[in-house]
């Protein structure tokens, strides 16, 4: 078995593993990302590419992780295109929250006028004013709320921009590469055993989703991060199609630069099966056709399920796993992957290379430690 070396290896390769992958070579550290399977085809491949902000207090550190990667997107989207070559599509599009009834809208204007609601921008809607921005939605729409500052990207091409910048400062990302154990020196990892050789690094994090919790299990360590099952469809509208996100009741519609809809996404508690089921296309449809009827008739051209790793705080756990040195976990981001990667990949680089981010602290894998 022959070993080779690098500074630090990521396993992982969605969303998250390859946006620290880019901020470690981007800080200059020689890194190595491993995926089992393709970059970006999990989780990351089946998610809406919503980017929303959260409005409350300042100083939690939840708003400030989802706040501060907002952020970040207005000045990444154009530093992957050069970097990588390839397009995200970001766009600041706005989000449409929804009132269904009478009912729903007295609450929703109430919140908005209360300055209560989850955007510190939030503007409050009419049925006429909705329908206006939105021709395509349903006429029994009540009114709703419109946040203009929510962002959107496709998703898909996000793990791809990521890796290819990656590589492009000298990062090495291997496909179909299966981590199937650590190399250990006493209390410290120092590297990871692939089926013919071993790579070793001074830091590893494992960064694989759902999957990150099997992989410090071996170690006799606790992620406790989950498989929570997400599906959602891809339409093709006969016509007309939606500009923002539109939001009502569970249900999200994301439109895309194609003129496509991303419909969905369900929240299924189904282990580690990624099947997606006719009972969640059948929900997802019956939703979409609640806030816009004619995606009845829209053609089908996809429907993916992706397995997001929840936590049991719904919350990341960033940094150091207990118990050893070298190691380290960036997991856990529920249905956030997409939109925390970018604070996620920068804060990782930060800790990994030694300037010890404050913010980093409360999302340590320590807080669950007991549970």
């Amino acid at each position: 078995m022959t070993s080779a070396g690098t500074d630090a290896i990521v396993i992982g390769g969605g969303v998250i593993g390859c946006s620290i992958g880019y901020h470690l070579a981007k800080a200059g550290v020689n890194t190595t990302v491993l995926e089992r399977d393709e970059i970006g085809m999990a989780a990351s491949n089946a998610a809406s590419g919503i980017l929303s902000s959260l409005f409350g207090n300042p100083t939690d550190p939840y708003t400030q992780l989802v706040n501060s990667s907002l952020k970040m997107f207005h000045e990444l989207a154009p530093e992957l295109a050069e970097a990588s070559g390839v397009d995200i599509e970001f766009a600041q599009c706005g989000e449409l929250e929804l009132a269904l009834s009478e009912e729903e809208a007295q609450m929703l204007h109430a919140a908005t006028v209360e300055g209560e609601w989850r955007s510190s921008e939030a503007q409050w809607l009419d049925a006429e004013a909705v329908r206006e921005m939105e021709p395509m939605l349903n006429d029994r729409i009540a009114g709703g709320i419109f946040m203009p500052e929510v962002c959107r990207v496709n998703n898909q091409r996000l793990s791809a921009a990521y890796a290819r910048a990656a590589e492009r400062l000298g990062a090495s990302v291997r496909e179909h590469t299966e981590v199937i154990g650590m190399v250990r020196s006493g209390l410290r990892i120092s590297g990871v055993r692939l089926h013919n050789e071993e790579l070793l690094a001074d830091h590893v994090v494992i960064a694989a989703g759902p999957w990150s919790s099997i992989i410090a299990e071996k170690l006799g360590s606790h992620v406790p991060v989950r498989p929570v099952r997400g599906v959602n469809l891809n339409l093709q509208p006969v016509g007309r199609s939606i500009q923002t996100v539109v939001h009502g009741g569970w249900g999200l519609l994301v439109p895309r630069n194609d003129g496509s809809v991303i419909a969905g996404a369900t929240v299924e508690e189904a282990d580690y099966d990624d099947r997606v089921t006719a009972g969640a296309v059948q929900d997802i449809m019956n939703m979409s056709e609640v806030l816009v009827p004619s995606l009845r008739d829209a053609r089908l051209n996809w429907a993916l399920a992706g397995l997001r790793p929840g936590s049991p705080d719904d919350a990341p756990m960033l940094g150091a796993i207990p118990g050893w040195q070298g190691l380290h976990v960036a997991s856990g981001h529920y249905r956030s992957g997409i939109l925390l990667s970018a604070i996620t990949g920068k804060l990782m680089a930060e800790h990994i290379t030694g300037a010890k981010p404050d913010l980093i602290e409360h999302f340590s894998p320590t807080r669950f430690r007991g549970a």
